[in-house]
């Protein structure tokens, strides 16, 4: 790449720090915070709602266990996918 391009590619990415600044993170690979499906407490709670989900289908409706089964396939789906910390 020649000097040329490189600036441009600076003035490039600085118009779009000013004008957009999520977007010039998510290009710049730094993340913009959790998404609320992926945070520790909206994990917590499908589980846990499951797990009733699958108690209470048990002793009371078949129906609500197999809503809980989903629940809980939720919960491990989005367990599984979470946002890890960057290795240094």
């Amino acid at each position: 790449m020649t000097r040329y391009e490189r600036r441009q590619l600076r003035r490039i990415e600085r118009w779009f720090e000013t004008t957009d600044p999520e977007l010039a993170a998510v290009l710049a690979g730094r993340t913009t915070g959790a998404r609320p499906a992926h945070r520790p407490s909206t994990r917590t709670c499908v589980a846990v709602l499951g797990i009733a989900f699958v108690v209470g289908g048990a002793l009371v409706q078949l129906s609500l266990a197999f809503a809980g089964c989903l629940l809980l396939m939720t919960a491990a789906c989005l367990h599984v996918t979470r946002p890890r910390p960057a290795k240094p």
